[in-house]
């Protein structure tokens, strides 16, 4: 799908070391006649702190963004540091829930960009424009892997019944997802999808509705007596999210995803997450 070249694999880990540098913290709009409104004018773009790309995130979400051991990880990070590292810039991360992302990079106050495995659906679209899309994803069914009562060739009726519960993270295409195919069960939402999953061990929850890499990867990682019973395929593409009046970063980030793509960068962080 993505060509790789030698070296790309280099590249990627060494970001890994320059994302424990970055962290939570908070920034302002720049001031006018600041440095940051002069680098606006001659890039052509405005960023919320000078010399920062500061990303909106939800850190709960592995692979694609988590912590561990007190450092940042994850595809969409290291695909975030860089691009910042293209731009010239340094990254600042938000850690924020999930439902908050959109509305931050709408304000043109809050994030430069969004990055959070964000599916650009038509609704977002209404708040913030995306860049190209740099991953292709699915919808995925979690149960405990002892429920014999819900599986993969009866969760349809089985799911779409009253007193059913199913979790999911608020504000994602996941929730969205079983509204639309579930709509006799309850949806609990959750601010993230560990939570979505320690629900179903706490039975709080019948079953979880994901995106199939995360629910791949906290099955094999830290809930292996789940199981994923189910993936629906529903052609997610995930972009980055960019304030509408903020064309040129877009335009910008566009040529660094393209650019990091060629070179093999993101194939080689598809690889180091054991995302396929």
């Amino acid at each position: 799908m993505l060509k790789k070249k030698l070296g790309a694999l280099t590249v990627a880990i060494a970001m890994t070391g320059a994302l424990a540098l970055t962290g939570c913290g908070g920034s302002g709009a720049p001031a006018a006649g600041s440095a940051a409104a002069d680098a606006a004018t001659d890039e052509g773009y405005t960023l919320v702190s000078d010399g920062k790309l500061t990303i909106g995130t939800s850190a709960e979400y592995e692979p694609f963004e988590y912590m561990e051991d007190g450092e940042y990880k994850g595809f969409d990070l290291e695909l975030a540091q860089a691009i910042a590292d293209d731009l010239g810039l340094d990254l600042q991360i938000e850690n924020v829930d999930f439902d908050t992302i959109v509305p931050g990079v709408a304000s043109g106050a809050k994030y430069d960009i969004g990055i959070a495995a964000i599916t650009a659906t038509p609704e977002r679209e209404d708040e913030v424009d995306f860049t190209d899309s740099y991953y292709m994803d699915d919808q995925a069914i979690v149960t405990m892997a002892d429920n014999a009562d819900i599986t993969g060739d009866n969760y349809a009726e089985a799911l779409d019944a009253e007193g059913i519960k199913i979790a999911v993270q608020s504000g994602s295409t996941a929730e969205a997802f079983a509204k639309e195919n579930f709509p006799n069960a309850t949806l609990v939402p959750f601010k993230n999808a560990t939570d979505c999953f320690a629900a179903v061990q706490s039975d709080q929850a019948d079953a979880l509705v994901t995106n199939r890499s995360v629910a791949a990867q906290l099955v094999a990682t830290s809930f292996s007596n789940e199981q994923v019973i189910k993936q629906v395929s529903t052609g997610e593409e995930y972009a980055i999210a960019v304030n509408k009046d903020n064309t040129a970063l877009k335009d910008a980030i566009n040529e660094s995803i393209a650019k990091l793509t060629e070179d093999g960068t993101v194939d080689a962080l598809m690889e180091k997450y054991n995302i396929k």
